[in-house]
């Protein structure tokens, strides 16, 4: 079972490959491994987390200045903030320990 489970991800790995190497010709990189496309994805997912944590962080502030003192709405604006600065905490530490994974699997791998 796990040899072909191998099997199957060398068979995609060469598949994606040769992609790469047909869009862009003899100049790209084509020796990516599985653990290193996945970390590339993650790492985009993880940039793209952030960046939305930090345009929430701009949104909650512009709230709590023009709530104009309205309890309701500060409230509100608080709550973005902090949900935006968990958003940002979250992805610092999906980002480490993404890199912790892709280490130990290059190193084993």
């Amino acid at each position: 079972m796990e040899q072909s489970f191998q099997l199957m991800l060398a068979s995609a790995s060469d598949v994606i490959g040769q992609s790469a190497q047909n869009a862009c010709g003899t100049s790209c990189n084509t020796n990516l491994s599985v653990t290193a496309i996945l970390a590339n994805i993650a790492n985009v997912l993880v940039f793209i987390v952030g960046s939305v944590s930090v345009i929430m962080i701009i949104i909650g502030g512009l709230r709590y200045v023009l709530s104009q003192g309205d309890t309701g709405a500060v409230s509100k604006a608080k709550n973005t903030i902090l949900y935006s600065v968990v958003g940002v905490v979250v992805a610092v530490i999906a980002y480490a320990i993404i890199q912790f994974v892709t280490d130990i699997l290059s190193k084993t791998g």
